[in-house]
């Protein structure tokens, strides 16, 4: 049983004037007792035992109509599974993130949570609308339906690899009913498993008009679970073609009874490696030699009750060792170029400014710098010395380069900036002085968000900076074509730093022939539901289960929730791949308790429970069952009726004696006293005693 208007309940305190009036009007008065009137104490008792008998009949009637008119007016209903209710908007707010897929018994708790979403159906009205929203897949419309249409989205429902934002589920769901409810009563029911993660920023205000808030979360704590957090492969360089490397896999999480896991490495769909890793840690897996073009792979641990994030995929482009050229001799440079090229890591070609087809140009004091106009990649060194500045910026200026040195009057020795954690290459270059360095200038514009629809000019990057803040390496592109730059400050040499002597120098230039001088690589990993720019040529995009999807060539694809690997075709071949995982936030299964949840959610009407028979109890809380205040109401005026012909009653019995005792002879011992005479006025004095001993 239920109230609708629990407050007005307070209305039944009303009962406790009955209850101090007669209280109160027990005082008795004097009470005389005449000798002569002993003979009537025995009529006396009997008379006062039929008042008080009828005054505590009219209290209690009195006390129970005041009863049932509160009880009335809080209108109570009972609750029962298949009651009626009111006509009502339901947004319902499933939560199908990663972490509803965690095994708990034998099913899923994505599976708990649908259970309750179809009972709220089932029990639906031939009136109800209602709106399903999906909290991982928020750009899935949520469009109005009636039970049955929306019941079959809730079967089709699957577990989602992404993650749950529940704060704006909830802002959408009010805003679905601001402007759908129509007239209805208006509900949101979240069912979800309470992952703390799935409520990131602030909730949303509730304001006066927020509707109700049903939550249905299951009981009990969540079990360990170790995942696979992320996956780097060469330090964050891809290899080259022919070249090994490591792939670095990181171990989130924890396992009640192990103390590490086996981590795999399947390439193309073969296992080809294995390694431990303690939970939490890192495996270290050796990626063999492969040939140029697009590798895809992943790695996994065995799987535990959430299996999701136990597997992770990768994609990986192998690219060709790229074509360098300098365009001037560079003793220090020269000799760490053939070290690196004895290694594979880059293939060399006869110097000229204007030979070959490099890749790479190397262009000491910019001389060759407009190779950058050729969709190239120039790396410029600046001058020994500072008389010829005017040339070497006259030199990028030609080129197209929007940046300029210039000289720093009376500047020591410099440092680059420390860092607490990084790659081995910044760390090694913390030991490195620098006696020569030049200020770095940009001489164009700031790129910024193109105009009359132009789409936004790449920024500059700066790659590495000195303590005092100053630009020292910096990479850009050149506006209209695919060519690129990179601006150093110090020339290469012994006399301008310790770099060419230090151990240092060889990363150095691996990394800027690498990383700094590739174009930037097309996404090998995509969060779900993000958008991907396709290739020109392409024509499909192929799903993990074998469904091809068409697309246009150059258009946004919308990556699905589904994990895996993701192939652009065109026609039948292959030109591009991309990843798709889930967040590694959601193998973290810390959930909130109600008290977390209702300060979370600070000014709406939140109620929880893990309970299915208390979930039927609190959804559709308009008239939810049958009202019950119209037959209290009749009985507590079917109770006045009683109070009163028994009030009237009384007085009829307590005047009929008073009148009788005029005319009746009243004896004495032996003698009969004749009416009018003094029995009768002490007859008189003795009712009226009578009437103020009981009288209410």
């Amino acid at each position: 049983m239920g109230f609708l208007s629990p407050l007005l309940l307070l209305l039944g305190l009303t009962a406790a004037v009955p209850l101090l009036l007669h209280l109160f009007q027990r005082q008795q008065g004097p009470r005389v007792v005449f000798p002569a009137l002993r003979y009537l104490r025995r009529a006396e008792k009997e008379h006062a035992r039929r008042i008080k008998l009828r005054q505590l009949l009219l209290l209690a009637l009195r006390v129970a109509m005041l009863l049932l008119l509160a009880l009335a007016s809080a209108r109570p209903f009972f609750r029962h599974g298949g009651g009626g209710h009111e006509p009502t908007a339901v947004v319902i707010i499933l939560d199908n993130s990663l972490s509803t897929g965690l095994v708990m018994g034998e099913r899923r708790v994505l599976d708990a949570l649908k259970d309750r979403a179809l009972e709220t159906l089932e029990r639906a009205g031939p009136d109800d609308r209602f709106w399903l929203i999906r909290a991982a897949t928020p750009w899935e419309a949520a469009v109005p339906g009636d039970a049955a249409a929306t019941a079959q989205r809730v079967r089709e429902t699957e577990v989602a690899s992404a993650a749950a934002d529940l704060n704006g589920a909830l802002a959408r769901a009010r805003a679905l009913l601001a402007a759908g409810a129509e007239g209805r009563a208006a509900e949101i029911h979240v069912l979800t498993d309470l992952q703390a993660s799935a409520f990131p920023g602030t909730a949303p205000a509730a304001g006066t008009d927020a509707p109700p808030v049903m939550v249905w979360a299951p009981g009990g704590e969540p079990p360990a679970n170790a995942a696979i957090a992320a996956v780097e492969i060469g330090g964050g360089l891809a290899p080259r073609a022919g070249e090994r490397s490591m792939i670095s896999v990181e171990i989130a999480g924890s396992r009640a009874e192990e103390d590490s896991v086996v981590v795999r490495l399947a390439l193309d769909g073969r296992m080809t490696a294995a390694d431990h890793a303690a939970v939490p840690g890192t495996a270290q897996i050796p990626l063999p030699a492969r040939s140029a073009g697009i590798v895809s792979g992943w790695v996994e641990i065995d799987p535990d009750a959430l299996r999701g994030d136990d597997r992770r995929y990768f994609v990986l482009r192998v690219e060709p060792p790229p074509v360098v050229r300098t365009t001037q001799p560079l003793p220090f440079v020269d000799e760490a170029l053939a070290v690196l090229a004895n290694a594979g890591r880059i293939r060399l070609e006869g110097r000229g400014a204007g030979s070959g087809a490099a890749d790479i140009v190397i262009a000491p004091a910019a001389i060759g710098a407009d190779a950058v106009r050729s969709e190239r990649t120039v790396v410029v060194l600046p001058p020994t010395s500072p008389l010829e500045l005017p040339a070497v910026n006259n030199r990028l200026a030609q080129a197209g380069i929007p940046w300029r040195y210039a000289r720093v009057e009376g500047a020591g020795e410099a440092r680059f900036a420390p860092v607490e954690e990084g790659d081995e290459l910044l760390r090694a270059l913390e030991d490195v002085r620098l006696q020569q360095v030049y200020r770095l200038e940009r001489t164009g514009p700031t790129p910024s968000a193109g105009g009359d629809g132009a789409a936004p000019a790449a920024l500059d990057s700066t790659l590495l900076r000195l303590r005092d803040g100053s630009t020292w390496a910096v990479r850009g592109e050149l506006p209209g074509t695919k060519g690129r730059y990179v601006l150093l400050a110090s020339p290469l040499t012994l006399e301008a730093s310790t770099l060419p002597s230090s151990a240092a120098m060889l990363p150095l230039l691996d990394r800027m022939l690498g990383a700094w001088a590739a174009a930037e690589p097309a996404r090998s990993h995509v969060a779900p539901g993000e958008p991907v720019v396709l290739p020109s040529l392409a024509d499909a995009v192929e799903r993990p289960d074998g469904v091809r999807d068409p697309v246009e060539g150059g258009s946004r694809y919308r990556a699905p929730a589904q994990p895996g690997v993701y192939r652009v075709l065109a026609g039948d071949r292959l030109v591009d791949a991309f990843a798709v995982n889930p967040p590694a936030i959601e193998s973290d299964l810390a959930r909130l308790d109600r008290r977390q949840l209702t300060a979370m959610l600070d000014g709406w009407r939140v109620r929880v429970t893990d309970d299915a028979d208390d979930w039927l109890r609190l959804i559709y809380h308009r008239r939810l069952g049958r009202e019950v205040w119209r037959p209290l109401l009749l009985l507590a005026l079917a109770l006045l009726l009683v109070e009163g012909l028994v009030a009237a009653a009384g007085r009829a019995r307590a005047a009929r004696p008073a009148g009788q005792a005029a005319t009746r002879p009243v004896p004495r011992g032996d003698e009969k006293v004749p009416a009018g005479h003094a029995a009768p006025a002490a007859a008189g004095t003795a009712v009226s005693d009578h009437r103020r001993s009981g009288a209410n």
